[in-house]
């Protein structure tokens, strides 16, 4: 009787920890940067039109000659950001408020439709970020 009872209470235990384990692993965001830094996984949203919009994973491709990103998103949440978007600063900091101290966001507009502005959230200290950082216009 008291065997069984033990391999139920040790059977719910590992079940949970496993459960924990996953759910953990799953918790953050997913972030990734290919070696030279030109191919990235991170987060973008859409800006602009006065609603709070959720952030969605989205893979990148910058173009550093045209100072832009090319955006591949799957599924249907993902239909509005695919597409080639030139890169033209930094959000306001009221647009990013719940953006982590450590990473740095981007704004840029669709190629074609300047209308429509998407924000870029992604880990500052990434070789992706650095190269996007080195793409942004020059202010004098």
């Amino acid at each position: 009787m008291i065997r069984g009872l033990l391999n139920v209470a040790s059977s719910a235990v590992f079940i949970s920890l496993l459960g924990s384990a996953m759910w953990w692993a799953r918790h953050g965001e997913r972030q990734w940067t290919s070696a030279d830094g030109l191919r990235c996984i991170c987060q973008m949203r859409i800006s602009g039109d006065g609603l709070e919009h959720p952030w969605r994973e989205v893979r990148l491709l910058i173009i550093p000659n045209l100072c832009a990103v090319a955006v591949t998103a799957k599924g249907h949440r993902g239909k509005p950001f695919r597409g080639t978007w030139n890169l033209i600063g930094i959000p306001h900091a009221s647009l990013v408020a719940d953006v982590k101290h450590d990473q740095q966001t981007f704004a840029a507009h669709k190629q074609g439709d300047t209308e429509q502005t998407a924000i870029v959230r992604i880990a500052s200290l990434s070789a992706s970020a650095a190269i996007m950082r080195n793409c942004l216009p020059k202010t004098s």
